[in-house]
């Protein structure tokens, strides 16, 4: 088992190869040539090796496999393919998954979306062919809505994937659904709630969104990235823009809309965004400019 201070390089110069392949699947690296480097010293160039642990064997099987796929070494991969299935069998879920990945590098979409379509039958749960269905659809460049529906399916059986909420706030953005995106985005908050960038995102897709509601919650957001990150100078801005945003809708509103509560906090938000602004700015060649912008902001505060 990998030591608690062992790194990659240290496990290199040993030559422990099978901590090697351990250690880049443990840590999710991305290193296929050292992986196919290291898994044929440990396996032999056919991969016929026996390490006397059959569970370990066929991890690195799998992980050579992968790798090989993604330097397009096929006789390779096919190589790690067929070890399997005389080990596993063909009807295993293992052997499966592995088959339909060599058939989506091999641009055969149909015959991987069948297995996996399969696998689905036998278990509607199986984040390993939602995840490839997904990856097929955007690969085949399909239309928004059926890449959507992919990533749907699978988010609904693994919502605590943060990488797979963003991926979906690109699709929402991509066609315009900025309330699709910003659910998408609170689910990356959850997941990522000390990300300034994240939460000024949000924020600038609720000011899109419009409305006294999602401007309270994009002066929120806003405010919260400032909060995470003081140097956050699109943040400063973003605050500004947002907190005059709502007091140009609240004039706007109804009288029973209206909280002049929140109207006067928003007001000094401007006042404090602005201020931050210009400390930034104070000494560069474009001081005047912003003043300038930050005063338009300003000075028709007592109108709104």
């Amino acid at each position: 088992m990998l030591g608690p201070n062992e790194d990659l390089p240290t496990l290199i110069a040993r030559k422990d190869h099978l901590e090697v392949l351990r250690y880049i699947r443990v840590h999710e690296l991305r290193e296929p040539s050292l992986v196919i480097t290291h898994g044929q010293s440990l396996l032999g160039t056919k991969l016929s090796g026996n390490l006397g642990d059959d569970a370990a064997r066929l991890a690195v099987l799998e992980q050579v496999c992968l790798a090989a796929l993604d330097l397009s070494n096929h006789d390779l991969a096919e190589g790690c393919l067929s070890q399997l299935k005389d080990k596993v069998g063909k009807e295993s879920t293992r052997f499966r998954c592995l088959l339909a990945r060599c058939l989506e590098a091999s641009a055969d979409f149909d015959g991987a979306n069948a297995i996996y379509d399969q696998l689905l039958a036998d278990n509607p749960a199986n984040l390993v062919a939602l995840q490839r269905k997904y990856c097929i659809a955007r690969a085949q460049r399909k239309e928004p809505s059926e890449v959507i529906a992919a990533l749907d399916e699978y988010l609904g059986q693994q919502l605590s994937d943060v990488s797979g909420w963003y991926e979906m706030v690109k699709l929402r953005l991509s066609i315009a659904d900025f309330k699709g995106a910003a659910y998408a985005l609170e689910q990356v908050v959850l997941g990522c709630p000390l990300d300034s960038d994240i939460h000024m995102q949000l924020a600038e897709v609720y000011a899109t969104l419009g409305g006294l509601e999602n401007l309270l919650l994009a002066r929120k957001h806003m405010a919260q990235a400032l909060e995470l990150d003081g140097t956050n100078l699109r943040a400063k801005f973003g605050l500004v823009s947002v907190a005059n945003q709502y007091l140009e809708a609240s004039s706007e509103a109804s009288k029973k809309d209206i909280d002049e509560h929140e109207k006067l906090v928003a007001k000094e938000l401007v006042k404090y965004g602005a201020t931050a602004v210009m400390k930034d700015y104070n000494g560069s060649k474009m001081v005047e400019t912003v003043k300038a912008v930050m005063d338009d902001f300003t000075e028709n505060l007592e109108s709104l």
